[in-house]
């Protein structure tokens, strides 16, 4: 009997402590890549994942991407891509690659230009 409240318990317990990765749940999920925008839709990832206290702002790495201007400049010499979509040489950013409906969007904006939008 006690080994069944021990074992009822460690389900309840245990049950407790699995993560989802959206990713692997849903690999065919939708990402909608129409329409994508700089305002909308790649400033938030640049500001979540690259923009960040310690990384790609003012005053710590180089490039700074804090502004439009400094994504565009990085984007048009290819290293928008090269980095967070080619992950090449470098893989940015470097805790792991980007959900891939992140990098769906970027390698949509990157492909239209980059615009300000």
């Amino acid at each position: 009997i006690k080994h069944r409240y021990l074992a009822a318990l460690a389900m309840v317990v245990l049950g407790g402590c699995y993560y989802d990765n959206e990713e692997e749940l849903y690999p065919f999920a939708f990402c909608d890549t129409e329409g994508i925008s700089w305002a909308q839709d790649i400033r938030p990832i640049i500001q979540l994942r690259c923009a960040t206290p310690g990384c790609h702002v003012p005053g710590a790495q180089s490039p700074d991407l804090s502004t439009y201007a400094g994504v565009k400049a990085q984007a048009d010499a290819g290293r928008i891509q090269a980095r967070v979509i080619d992950r090449v040489p470098s893989a940015m950013p470097p805790t792991g690659p980007l959900p891939s409906c992140d990098q769906l969007k970027i390698k949509r904006w990157l492909d239209e230009g980059a615009p300000d939008n």
